[in-house]
């Protein structure tokens, strides 16, 4: 089917919309056709900001200084953006005894969640030296108070790498639900990993039942090593690809039930 056999002018006005061509009904099912095709597209935008590390500012919108963390303290240090193998991405160079202790990470930016929709998530990575685990965290307004949760970390009950406190123009919150990836493999390349994964409507999360507010997707790199390396990541990709459907949204748990595979 040759397109120029079939050109068609909308001409669109205050007052009608009208077309030129063989037939009115082939013309609006072509114009129908676009139009899904047009919402399809918009409906799985990536919805992670600077994915591909276009912006001229280095790691604009990615979380990369975690002071509230005591195991990231140092963790920013060991950011840059690069290019690498003819991508812009981000660099996480670890000095002598880090990668097999603490490790280092980079987070993208939180973007809102829809309790019970189906998400795809992608990165790429390229590993010469280290391994790296990639997870889609899932976030909710924490429901205790601060009196409380001082209250609760006082005897021991201390959840930083599960909290983040409020900042940013965002309220305190904590982490409800972790789809981990695939590991990418190491090597001198680039490797894409992906999957897909479906909201809880709801979860408990200290003793209350929370609803899913915010998505982030973290990369950690680690080895069981003292020597030094690098670990790059790029492409960060998150679209919706299903709205809630009744049932199929993964049941309300606790914390044993926070994470669909073990944490790292």
């Amino acid at each position: 089917m040759r397109l120029s056999t079939h050109i068609f002018r909308v001409a669109i006005s205050a007052r009608a919309i009208t077309f030129s061509g063989p037939t009115f009904i082939h013309r609006m099912k072509f114009l129908l056709a676009l139009l899904s095709l047009s919402a399809s597209a918009f409906a799985q935008q990536n919805l992670i900001p600077n994915w591909n590390f276009s912006d001229p500012v280095p790691l604009k919108g990615y979380r990369v200084d975690f002071p509230y963390q005591d195991w990231y303290a140092k963790n920013a240090g060991y950011l840059s953006q690069t290019t690498m193998a003819g991508r812009k991405c981000a660099m996480i160079s670890l000095p002598p005894g880090v990668a097999g202790n603490e490790g280092g990470k980079i987070e993208t930016a939180l973007v809102p969640a829809e309790p019970g929709a189906t998400y795809r998530v992608e990165v790429s990575a390229l590993l010469p030296d280290f391994s790296a685990k990639i997870h889609c965290e899932c976030y909710a307004v924490d429901p205790r108070a601060d009196l409380v949760r001082a209250d609760q970390e006082t005897k021991g009950v201390r959840i930083t790498i599960m909290r983040r406190p409020a900042m940013d123009g965002l309220p305190a919150l904590v982490q409800i639900y972790r789809a981990q990836m695939p590991d990418p493999p190491k090597g001198g390349q680039w490797a894409k990993v992906e999957r897909e994964f479906t909201l809880p409507l709801e979860w408990k999360a200290a003793g209350a039942m929370v609803k899913p507010a915010y998505l982030t997707i973290k990369a950690f790199t680690y080895e069981a090593t003292m020597g030094a390396g690098k670990a790059y990541f790029t492409d960060f990709k998150l679209t919706k690809i299903k709205s809630p459907v009744p049932g199929a949204a993964p049941k309300p748990g606790g914390a044993k039930g926070v994470y669909d595979n073990k944490p790292q």
